[in-house]
């Protein structure tokens, strides 16, 4: 006996060394003389556990307890392998009988904290942590449990001060350094969160979990290159980790590399089809793509899993606007708060789906709300100031100017910062510092594009307006003429961004007769199969000649579809302004030969500035003024040329004359259109429906002539845009 216990002890000291080679020979030895010696069999299988064969673990640990049932160690490891296993409710079951063996034992009641954390029962893992500090006050491993629980039940507060008690206890504990870094990331403390994370990994330079945390916060601070330098070398220690596969198709989609970001985000669920974070993803990407709607499924399919999924919460909301739904949306983002009312970010968001709505008051509230949770809240900042605009204060503009030199900020926040300021300017008249504003946020903003290699290119631009002019011709409408449907349902008003079509909209939309649908793809989207429903890969614009009436049928038809389901049929008409579907009237006109189509034009010069002044999310040329004149005048070129050619009447509406004399201009427009009058359409502020655009401000209140040859507050700030553009009117006189 005194042998065996002298080999065991040997084994333990070059176990407790980490030399499990020479320890599992010891064991082994033991074991062919006396097969049944429990002690042996237990830590053969701690061995095992260790090396991620939790069967084999599972096994010899359970022959262990066969022959000395009444060892509470046992148990407790035991629950160990099965917790690996994924085995949560036998791993449960063996720490409860470890208990009743040894009641009062520390590291039972710790695992079970982590057994209930992986399951996602986070009330009872932070009761099973307290139960264990209760016993051991001192354990930086349990504190770094409770932490990690109390993140995840968002009591963001206490679960910093549990991450600061572990590290009190234990400095260099890096996942402690980690986790705690990518809290105070979240509560807006980025400088020192990123000290923590580099001390994370600087502390264990092999923890995949301390390189992954560096390379999320990294993304978040617009340092690409060291964020995946830092998940390279993750990845290189875990080849087969599902959620750096997930922070690594962000980096993709933050590059705009789509078809990536899918691959990664496709590639995390076939390993782990239970992560949510990567369904998430893949349906931020769709909306990055302009899917919302099949975006909103796969939102909705992560909440009907997992309804306290913030993330996909918010993710629903930003769906339901693109589709038009603001009170889905708003009521999405107050259940995202509901859960996680500490987030400055959601208060913003929500603030900003209000301002969009028109709710400018409760707008205001959200903003200062997000600002109070986390002072240094760019997008609070920004949208209050945009909402405020002449009423902001000198408080409000000197703290987001305070924010613009802070370390932490990337040139995309600096340049909504910059947004911000140029709209709080503009509105209390001091047009030179607005414009001092609007010139360092659009030259940020076409870098953070560029590097991206996101830019415009005009000379692509060009060469596709001289691809349209030749392609829709006398000859070509002489060929589809009998093509597409001959409903009189949809309505598209076209005209380049910033020139009224909002406003034009929402005077119509006004009309008991007329259901606004807002801007709408299903012209682009239709366009695009053409190739798909062709068998080829040539682009659409080069597949027209291909197409038969069939064909033109089927897309007509599907978009009647998507009409029909936004007002299930109940108006008239249904506008569609898509401003930029001015490139695509040929192929409208062959969908629908009999499609009403309002064209909004506005002295270009006031186009221009406009553009200029506004914080677009995806119009790349409106950071350069080069690129919007030339931009302008390629919009001239195409509509010049179209309205030669195009077989219906297309009705130009002039915006100067719609500020000037909206009765008459709405009268004129409701006859083109085939409508009686209606005194609604006059008070087309006071109408409730979402209006998805910059334009909110205007259309929520009667109209104003301010912004008539507004261009001339900023002339000097414009003149190189002036010289450049071929016409100052906003017509094809």
């Amino acid at each position: 006996m005194n042998g065996i216990a002298e080999q065991l002890s040997a084994g333990l000291l070059a176990h407790r060394a980490g030399r499990l080679e020479q320890a599992e020979n010891v064991y082994r030895e033991i074991l062919k003389h006396q097969p049944d010696q429990s002690d042996a069999l237990h830590l053969s299988g701690v061995i095992a556990h260790q090396r991620g064969d939790y069967d084999r673990a599972i096994e010899l640990i359970r022959l262990a307890i066969q022959h000395s049932p009444l060892v509470a160690a046992y148990h407790c490891n035991l629950a160990e392998a099965l917790r690996g296993a994924k085995q949560w409710d036998a791993a449960e079951a063996s720490c409860q009988q470890a208990l009743v063996l040894q009641p009062v034992y520390p590291e039972v009641h710790h695992n079970l904290g982590v057994i209930y954390f992986r399951q996602q029962r986070f009330l009872d893992a932070e009761q099973a942590y307290r139960t264990s500090l209760s016993l051991r006050p001192d354990s930086a491993l349990t504190l770094l449990g409770l932490a990690d629980t109390l993140r995840e039940r968002r009591l963001l507060n206490q679960a910093e001060a549990a991450y600061r008690q572990a590290l009190t206890i234990a400095p260099h504990l890096d996942a402690a350094h980690a986790n705690l870094g990518l809290l105070l990331a979240t509560l807006g403390n980025l400088e020192p969160g990123l000290e923590h994370c580099r001390r994370a990994v600087e502390l264990n330079p092999q923890s995949v979990s301390s390189l992954h945390n560096l390379g999320t916060l990294l993304l978040d601070y617009g340092e690409i290159d060291e964020s995946l330098e830092m998940l390279d070398r993750a990845l290189e220690l875990d080849p087969n980790s599902a959620p750096l596969y997930v922070t690594i198709g962000r980096v993709s989609l933050e590059l705009a590399q789509h078809a990536q970001a899918l691959s990664w985000f496709q590639r995390a669920l076939r390993l782990d089809p239970d992560l949510l974070a990567a369904r998430c993803q893949l349906a931020i990407t769709l909306l990055e793509m302009g899917d919302p709607e099949q975006a909103g499924e796969l939102f909705q399919q992560v909440l009907d899993r997992e309804p306290h999924c913030v993330e996909a919460l918010m993710g629903l909301a930003r769906a339901k606007l693109e589709q038009g739904d603001v009170d889905a949306a708003v009521g999405s983002q107050r259940a995202a708060i509901e859960l996680f009312p500490q987030a400055a970010q959601l208060h913003a968001a929500l603030g900003n789906t209000l301002s969009t709505a028109g709710d400018l008051e409760a707008a205001v509230a959200c903003h200062r709300q997000a600002i109070g949770l986390n002072p240094r809240c760019v997008a609070a900042h920004s949208g209050l100031l945009t909402t405020l605009r002449n009423k902001s204060t000198e408080d409000d503009l000197r703290r987001s100017e305070t924010l613009l030199n802070a370390p932490w900020m990337t040139d995309l926040r600096r340049a909504h910062l910059h947004f911000g300021l140029a709209q709080g300017y503009d509105g209390r008249g001091d047009f030179l510092r607005a414009a001092e504003h609007l010139a360092t946020a659009n030259a940020l903003q076409k870098q953070h594009y560029e590097e991206r290699d996101q830019g415009y290119d005009p000379e692509e631009h060009h060469a596709y307006v001289s691809r349209i002019i030749e392609t829709f011709t006398p000859e070509y409408f002489e060929r589809v003429r009998e093509f597409g449907n001959p409903s009189r349902r949809p309505v598209f008003i076209v005209g380049i961004p910033r020139s009224g079509t909002t406003l034009t909209e929402q005077i119509l939309a006004s009309h008991p007769q007329i259901h606004g649908a807002g801007e709408r793809r299903f012209a682009n989207l239709g366009f695009n199969v053409i190739p798909q429903m062709l068998g080829s890969n040539t682009p659409p614009l080069d597949s027209l000649s291909r197409l038969d009436a069939a064909h033109v049928q089927k897309i007509a038809d599907w978009h009647l579809e998507q009409l029909q389901k936004l007002d299930q049929g109940r108006a008239t008409l249904v506008i569609d302004k898509m401003p930029e579907n001015y490139h695509l009237l040929g192929w409208i006109v062959t969908l629908f030969p009999h499609a009403r189509i309002i064209h909004c034009r506005r002295d270009v010069r006031d186009v221009a500035l406009s553009c200029w002044i506004t914080n677009f999310s995806q119009i790349r040329w409106a950071n350069d003024l080069e690129h919007i004149a030339t931009r302008i005048n390629e919009y001239s070129r195409v509509t010049s040329h179209l309205q030669r050619v195009l077989p219906v009447p297309v009705l130009d509406i002039d915006y100067e004359q719609m500020v000037a004399d909206q009765t008459g201009t709405t009268r004129k427009m409701l006859e083109f259109l085939g409508l009686d009058w209606h005194p609604a359409c006059l008070n087309f502020h006071q109408t409730e429906r979402l209006v998805r655009t910059a334009s909110v401000a205007q259309v929520r209140q009667p109209i104003y002539s301010r912004s008539v040859a507004r261009w001339k507050r900023y002339e000097a700030a414009l003149q190189p845009l002036l010289n450049n553009l071929a016409t100052h009117k906003g017509n094809s006189d």
